[in-house]
């Protein structure tokens, strides 16, 4: 790599620091499709013999987090629903 080279890097790597950070956010939706990607391309044979053990276990364990995240909001909702419902008494 050139001098000038790695003077347009770190230039670059400069002026990428400067600018203002975003919020990412990460939702159950997201990590369904990441699941559902993982399983399109299993099924396609995108993977070798080798990989399918850790590319499941990968799936599996966004599968059980979606499914814990999804119960877990249903009793919050379920929860809420009883509390708004519940007559007031005098």
């Amino acid at each position: 790599m050139s001098e000038e080279n790695k003077i347009e890097a770190n230039a670059t790597d400069a002026s990428a620091s400067q600018q203002p950070v975003e919020n990412v956010t990460l939702g159950v939706a997201d990590l369904q499709n990441a699941a559902q990607v993982i399983d399109v391309a299993v099924q396609r044979g995108a993977f070798k013999a080798g990989e399918a053990a850790q590319v499941g276990a990968v799936y599996n364990k966004i599968m059980a987090f979606v499914s814990q995240v999804t119960e877990q909001q249903k009793a919050q909702q379920e929860e809420a629903a009883e509390t708004t419902e519940a007559p007031a008494s005098k």
